[in-house]
């Protein structure tokens, strides 16, 4: 086989890893009635969908925040679907791909497709799209997926080639995040007002945007794959989590999302909603700035912060068991590359005390520190924050927490303005290779942290398309992760959703994307 032939093979094999678990979690949790009947010829249908925040931005290259992707991804569509329930990456925009040698994919559009202002999708849309994330001008955070992107070169209306640095199996996965966006219709209106009132091929178009109030979706009747089975979503933003699910026990909401995990009993006794966990892909922790001065450079303090946080307690006695603690990496085993060796740094205070004292650290020398958390964005976090805060005071840290309203928050961690450290949680499609890339490599989007081991293996993996060869390097990486420690790693969090019974056809995936494919509501 050649090395063509391999990266082709590998595209698949990159996602298939997780065809066994997931699939068999979204099995389990499957709704009675899903897989979709048609458009409904009753009543017309329509959906409230209630989430935490407010999107900052409606331009899905302008932001990675899955809540705010979850109303522009269904305004704008990608090239590629990842199908979590067979592990398949399936065709959407583009009808079909291929690696024609060993770092170039050409890429086939589907022909006829027209974005709601009625222009067509061609090639020259694809190579826009691509072009307008790399442009460090622009500054994407969505640049972890075209960071290995040489050019993008037009054949013909409806054929493009993508050539990499390197080679790169796992192209088709990029694929599935890269949002594409008409270019005549942002050269004659601006990037600004594309961000408030965007129009893609997707099944839904944008009616209204109310800030921190509403987002109002009606089908699109000409979309290329059939009109949506929805009439109309909206999506509300609800940050207090009470007053989210008082919205679904009173009907004023259909779907919920991060239902607290307080609240996950009570409502699962309630006869009109059904309660639905998942175990996702995003990785609670708090990062660690290691761009700044501060005392977290010194590794023998961010490592007895390791030890000072009792993982266990927090998943157990916060988070109600919805939740799993992370194994002393960014990694959950649902990711390609997660290290099975390496295990979770054990709860050891005395071992932290220790670490501090070596550093310097003591009774008449106490370290001090600012933690940062947002409220709203992720399940329990502003509990979950106090209690990392007090766990941390414990061996003799003074913490002073900043509780944010999450606006704020993604701004200043967009920014980088956290010193020294912050609580949050990340989340990519399942390969080390997107998370590595986004949140550890020197300067990316997301990443506090340089190593240059780590980045020169980060490199080697992102060109090498043998799967188990892969896997051994980014073992290697979570081993320098683990030991070095830029994370207190935490939990992989449970996301729990709330449904209004009146709803079919839906069930979670564990990218928190909410899919509007198939949806129906009875009555």
């Amino acid at each position: 086989m050649n090395t063509r032939d391999t990266a082709r093979e590998a595209a698949t094999k990159a996602v298939k890893v997780l065809a066994i678990t997931v699939a068999a979690l979204l099995a389990a949790l499957a709704v009675a009635g899903c897989g979709g009947s048609g458009v409904s010829k009753g009543p017309r249908q329509e959906i409230v969908i209630a989430q935490g925040t407010d999107p900052q931005t409606l331009d899905p290259h302008l932001t990675t925040v899955q809540q705010a992707l979850n109303i522009s991804g269904a305004i704008c569509e990608p090239l590629a679907y990842l199908n979590y329930k067979t592990g398949e990456i399936e065709p959407l925009l583009a009808e079909s791909w291929k690696a024609i040698t060993d770092t170039t994919w050409q890429v086939k559009l589907r022909e006829g497709v027209k974005f709601t202002n009625g222009e067509e999708l061609t090639a020259d849309a694809v190579k826009f799209s691509l072009e307008r994330i790399a442009n460090p001008e622009f500054k994407s955070p969505a640049t972890i997926y075209t960071r290995p992107i040489k050019s993008v070169d037009v054949v013909d209306r409806y054929t493009v080639n993508i050539t990499t640095k390197e080679p790169l199996g796992v192209m088709p996965l990029y694929m599935t995040r890269v949002y594409i966006v008409p270019p005549k219709y942002i050269q004659e209106k601006g990037d600004e007002n594309f961000s408030k009132a965007p129009v893609g091929t997707g099944p839904f178009k944008l009616v209204e945007w109310q800030k921190d109030e509403k987002v109002v979706l009606e089908a699109n009747p000409d979309y290329w794959g059939g009109k949506p089975t929805l009439d109309r979503v909206t999506f509300r933003a609800i940050p207090e989590t009470s007053t989210r699910m008082a919205a679904l026990k009173a009907g004023e909401a259909d779907i919920v999302t991060q239902v607290s995990t307080d609240e996950a009993e009570s409502l699962s006794k309630d006869e009109n909603i059904k309660i639905l966990p998942v175990p996702g892909l995003r990785v609670m922790f708090v990062q660690f700035n290691l761009t700044q001065d501060n005392a977290l450079k010194d590794r023998r303090v961010r490592q007895a912060l390791n030890y000072a946080v009792d993982k266990d307690a927090i998943v157990n006695d916060i988070l109600r068991g919805y939740a799993r603690k992370c194994e002393g990496q960014p990694l959950t085993k649902e990711y390609f590359g997660f290290n099975e060796e390496i295990k979770a740094y054990p709860y050891d205070p005395e071992k932290a005390k220790s670490l501090l004292a070596e550093a310097g650290y003591g009774p008449d020398n106490p370290l001090a520190l600012t933690l940062y958390a947002p409220q709203g964005r992720y399940n329990q976090d502003k509990e979950v924050a106090q209690v990392i805060a007090g766990q941390l005071e414990a061996v003799g840290v003074k913490v002073d927490l900043q509780v944010l309203d999450w606006g704020l928050f993604l701004n200043r961690l967009v920014a980088k303005d956290f010193n020294p450290m912050a609580f949050w949680g990340a989340a990519t499609e399942p390969d080390a290779d997107l998370w590595l890339s986004g949140m550890v490599y020197s300067g990316a989007a997301y990443s506090m942290y340089s190593n240059p081991a780590a980045d020169e293996l980060i490199l080697k993996g992102s060109k090498t398309v043998d799967q188990a060869e892969r896997a051994k390097i980014y073992g290697e990486v979570m081993r320098i992760l683990h030991d070095d420690a830029p994370y207190i790693y935490l939990y992989q969090q449970v996301d729990i959703y709330g449904v209004n019974k009146r709803v079919e056809g839906w069930s979670p995936r564990p990218d928190e994307q909410i899919d509007l494919k198939g949806i129906t509501v009875k009555g």
